[in-house]
């Protein structure tokens, strides 16, 4: 009968569980519990794994860079403590008439922290000179230099003057060639080396030839001097680059360790940095065939490498997101020991000029930029430093400081429109020609 049927089959199937069970086979609930267990752990064990991989770049990153700090600070004094606004509020105090004011522009000027040393320079007539003045606050007057074993002149971005705090190095500047001074052919001079305790010169050791004719940028670390071809015209194969690291105790030049190479395409242009204790190096490029190697053109990407100096090494270090690099690759970088500040430049030959300028404060270790108020100029691109950290603010072209903590630009006192200029040992000068030096003095606290 049909209900019986459905009787059967109702029983059937409650009777179905305990026909198909099955002893299980011995150990088997320990295996599953252990493969369970090795389960959990694989999922923790590759959290971390990600946690770590997210971190590992800015690891890296700050393990490249310098301890936090900005460097050595030279005879730190109220110049390097003031903040924008005192420099903003300063006045120029002109030094009384100096022995070589012809060759201002040309000569190489710097603080000792007890006097301001101006040596060397050409005439109008392009001929340099090995003699110079010293200037001693405390009597007022100007005091001659012996004459160096050379005569040199600097140029803009070429050449550089040095306080060591013993020592005032002078290197990459041009020479005559030969004695006779005829023609007006110059050559990159040998480095030198005053010592005002002593009243003495020396000639430092020979460069590498190695290095290219007239390397640049040249940088002091507080221990060694950093010569640097970072010219992408004369790049190494594979977009290498040339340095090379003098040693003022042992009087000793070092070249750089090999660099890293490109990680693809052709070089556009590099910045160079010091921050600290590291050396930046950004290097730009392009795809293959997509234009001249020059400064103009958006990147196609950056590699990023740090050079340690003390122990002649590179790392590769994370490259910026496309965002910064795009900002980066037209900027201008200065390292305050904890960031870098950025501010748009403007090529020497790129024309027309950008319509636009913008500034930003961008933490490598963290890949953030963060936009700053808008510059009031921009910055250049060639000769000296466009921006030059002193501590508390930076200055940009000569004419304006920013102070970070109000994120304000001030300009700097120049009512008859000359520039001031960042000298090593810490102060603020002007070059007038005829009209002599002037130091800028800032405003009281």
């Amino acid at each position: 009968m049909p209900g019986s049927d459905h009787l059967d089959l109702e029983e059937r199937l409650r009777r179905l569980p305990a026909a198909l069970a099955v002893d299980p086979a011995p150990g088997l609930l320990e295996r599953v519990a252990r493969h369970g267990r090795r389960r959990r752990r694989l999922r923790r064990v590759t959290a971390v794994v990600a946690v770590v991989a997210l971190f590992a770049g800015v690891l890296a990153t700050r393990a490249a860079l310098p301890d936090r700090t900005s460097g050595e600070v030279l005879n730190p004094g109220q110049v390097q403590d003031a903040t924008a606004a005192r420099l903003a509020s300063g006045h120029g105090q002109a030094l009384p008439p100096n022995p070589v004011v012809e060759r201002l522009f040309t000569a190489a000027v710097a603080w000792t922290g007890q006097e301001l040393i101006v040596w060397g320079g050409a005439t109008r007539d392009l001929v340099p000179h090995a003699d110079g003045a010293a200037y001693d606050p405390r009597s007022g007057r100007w005091r001659p230099l012996p004459p160096a074993p050379q005569a040199q002149m600097l140029q803009s971005g070429e050449g550089i003057a040095v306080w060591t705090g013993r020592e005032l190095l002078i290197w990459g500047g041009l020479t005559p060639v030969g004695r006779a001074r005829q023609g007006g052919l110059l050559r990159r001079g040998d480095g030198l080396a005053y010592e005002p305790a002593t009243r003495t010169w020396r000639l430092l050791s020979s460069a590498p030839s190695a290095l290219a004719p007239l390397a640049r940028p040249s940088l002091w670390t507080g221990s060694r001097l950093l010569v640097v071809d970072a010219d992408a015209d004369n790049a190494l194969p594979g977009g290498g680059l040339r340095g090379a690291a003098y040693d003022r105790l042992a009087d000793r030049w070092r070249l750089f360790a090999p660099s890293p190479r490109l990680s693809s395409g052709q070089l556009l242009h590099r910045t160079v940095v010091w921050a600290g204790t590291r050396l930046l190096v950004w290097s730009f490029w392009s795809r293959p065939g997509a234009g001249p190697t020059s400064s103009g053109g958006e990147p196609a990407g950056v590699d990023l490498w740090a050079y340690d100096p003390a122990a002649d090494d590179w790392t590769v270090l994370p490259s910026p997101s496309g965002r910064v690099r795009s900002l980066l690759a037209r900027a201008s970088l200065a390292w305050t020991g904890q960031e870098f500040l950025a501010v748009q430049h403007t090529s020497v030959v790129a024309l027309p000029e950008p319509t636009t300028r913008f500034g930003g404060r961008y933490d490598l270790g963290h890949d953030r930029w963060t936009p700053v108020a808008t510059p009031p100029v921009r910055v250049r691109s060639g000769g000296s430093p466009a921006l030059v950290w002193i501590g508390a603010a930076l200055l940009a072209n000569g004419t304006h400081a920013y102070d970070p903590t109000t994120d304000r630009w001030w300009r700097l006192p120049a009512p008859d429109g000359w520039t001031w200029t960042w000298i090593s040992g810490g102060r603020l000068v002007r070059r007038q020609g005829e009209a002599g030096i002037t130091m800028l003095v800032p405003a009281a606290r």
